[in-house]
């Protein structure tokens, strides 16, 4: 695509989308290593008439942590043919994204996710899993946005 400018308004070549509702975590306690199931998007869906080639995902999280006990994000994006019989299409383990630095530490960010959905089937989601290292006190909450782009189609 070597006559798109990409320092001009690149956001109008994609869509944002809510991936997830929220989902709450306490540690050892409800939520806790629980799978959030994600929403499903149509890839044919989108008001462009295109078909998104790639999806830069996020899992937004905020945490209360003690010293040194940590939250860690897994993830699985699926894809479907039908919507109802979802296979694994890209996976990440459990990685740390935040470590307590004091007794009560409140943190915030984000995982990035990039995925690849040239080969992907028509309906797509993700899904996630927050884990808390601690036992008691310790929180966490999420979800997932998506900006789907590389669209088949550009828009008029």
């Amino acid at each position: 695509m070597s006559d798109i400018v990409l320092q001009a308004n690149v956001a109008s070549l994609g869509s944002l989308k809510s991936l997830s509702g929220p989902a709450a975590a306490t540690a050892a306690g409800t939520g806790d290593s629980s799978t959030t199931t994600g929403r499903t998007v149509d890839r044919f869906g989108f008001a462009s008439g295109g078909i998104p080639g790639t999806l830069a995902a996020g899992i937004a999280w905020d945490a209360t942590l003690a010293t040194s006990k940590t939250l860690s994000v897994g993830y699985a994006v699926q894809d479907s043919a039908d919507g109802s019989a979802w296979a694994d299409y890209q996976t990440g383990t459990y990685a740390v994204v935040a470590t307590g630095a004091t007794a009560a530490s409140v943190l915030g960010g984000e995982l990035e996710v990039p995925v690849d959905l040239r080969s992907a089937r028509r309906y797509v989601r993700v899904n996630f899993a927050l884990d808390l290292s601690a036992t008691g006190t310790d929180t966490a909450v999420a979800r997932s946005i998506g900006f789907f782009a590389g669209f088949d189609r550009l828009p008029q």
